[in-house]
């Protein structure tokens, strides 16, 4: 009789499905469990910094997980922990070809990842798809009018922002993108109203807050950035841009102690944010613990390899160690990784005009300006090179003329404004249009 009509104890009966599993099905779910258990060991190398070893973790489950995108999207971290952005590209693009359609998330890291290797176009290329085909949120919307903002596109900024404004006229984020985008375009007076009317309107209003914050750092009055931060209230007090944009306004006021004691609790929380790590490398190396400092930069090297503000940090260490050349690379390299890095620019035409390199320094201030991060300083060394190189004497001379503004009786302004008066086209003189006499003498 066959033993599926026999009639067994309850007990055989739990039993036997387990013992009489058909092989593949058994092989299958092996597999799972083993593509399971790699997972979790990559996934704990990854939170401990150990790239290869989580490699070596993610392969097996890949192998045992053919069809699974997961491997490769941890791949692609393990790979930029690695410093291997094209590895990374890789394992991105893998694992979008095991998912149907197309996925906005692995689109979006894809463009950051191109963002990051200095791939502007490809990146600008995946998001505007995404804005077209209607996959990007509304916050990423935004994002895209400043990334195209930043790279100089400011019609297309403007009509990114329009789809947004379309439909929400009144939206605060965008206007407040709108403020921003305003900013880079150079209409400090309209950024300045709009941004005074949206926290008019909303005090609350942190984003707002925020961009205002920086823009009086760029112009040098850290005062007022910190008193818009203290307004920041409830849970955006406590996001970490927040916290390490006061840290930054601290410092610009040479508080390093209270921006390491703003920090220290966000690193406490999050001990793998490279980018509080960096600033808090920051902190530590105005305060003169260049080792401290160093260590720190290891740390969040280890987490992102290519952060810009950690290597700039390295920069300021090796220049105030008197390694100029070694300061110039970990500049460089800072903008290799993020080419719209102000810092590295501001500190890198200094390096220039030491070695009387002006036109490295010149191209460096005019990069600051385009940015809208030019400090009034920078914009005054923008035009005294200008003088001296003689070029764009019109920009020079408006630049020199808002300073003079601020401050009418400083003698290095009204030098500048001399050389440039100097190399101005002169007035023709007016022929006459008059008869013209001939007066002869006599023979």
């Amino acid at each position: 009789m066959p033993w599926r009509n026999r009639t067994l104890p309850w007990t055989l009966a739990l039993l036997l499905p387990l013992a009489c599993k058909e092989p593949e099905v058994a092989a299958v779910q092996n597999r799972a469990q083993q593509a399971q258990a790699a997972l979790g060991e990559a996934r704990a190398h990854l939170a401990n910094g150990q790239a290869p070893a989580a490699l070596t973790a993610l392969k097996r489950a890949a192998t045992a997980a053919p069809d699974s995108a997961e491997p490769y999207l941890l791949m692609a971290d393990a790979h930029l922990m690695n410093n291997n952005m094209g590895a990374a590209i890789m394992s991105l693009k893998q694992a979008e070809a095991l998912i149907p359609g197309t996925d906005p998330t692995i689109q979006k890291q894809l463009s950051e990842l191109y963002l990051s290797n200095g791939n502007t176009q490809e990146a600008l290329t995946i998001l505007t798809t995404l804005r077209d085909s209607r996959l990007l949120t509304e916050a990423d919307t935004l994002g895209l009018a400043r990334f195209q903002a930043r790279e100089g596109q400011i019609e297309a900024a403007f009509a990114t922002l329009e789809s947004v404004l379309r439909d929400s006229p009144d939206d605060p984020e965008a206007k407040a993108m709108e403020a921003e985008v305003l900013l880079m375009k150079g209409d400090e007076l309209l950024a300045a109203n709009l941004m005074d009317k949206l926290l008019q309107q909303n005090p609350a209003h942190t984003s707002a807050r925020l961009l205002r914050a920086r823009y009086f750092l760029v112009n040098g009055v850290p005062q007022m950035a910190e008193a818009d931060l203290q307004a920041v209230e409830g849970k955006d007090a406590r996001r970490a841009d927040v916290i390490m944009l006061r840290a930054r306004a601290l410092l610009a006021q040479g508080r390093a102690t209270d921006a390491e004691a703003t920090l220290k609790p966000l690193v406490d929380a999050e001990p793998q944010n490279a980018e509080a790590l960096a600033w808090m490398a920051e902190t530590v190396l105005a305060q003169g613990r260049r080792a401290d400092s160093l260590t720190l930069v290891d740390r969040a090297l280890q987490f992102r390899p290519r952060l810009a503000r950690a290597l700039y940090v390295r920069g300021r260490a090796q220049e105030e160690a008197n390694d100029k050349k070694g300061a110039e690379e970990s500049y460089r390299f800072a903008l290799s990784a993020e080419p719209r890095f102000a810092p590295a620019h501001s500190r890198l035409w200094r390096l220039y005009l030491q070695t009387e390199r002006k036109v490295d320094a010149y191209s460096a201030l005019e990069r600051l300006l385009a940015l809208s991060e030019a400090s009034q300083e920078e914009k005054v060394a923008l035009a005294k090179l200008s003088a001296q190189l003689q070029t764009q004497v019109a920009r020079a001379t408006k630049l020199i003329d808002e300073a003079l503004k601020r401050e009418p009786d400083n003698t290095e302004y009204q030098e500048v404004k001399k050389a440039l008066l100097a190399l101005a086209p002169k007035p023709e003189k007016k022929k006459p249009t008059g008869p013209i006499i001939i007066r002869g003498g006599r023979r």
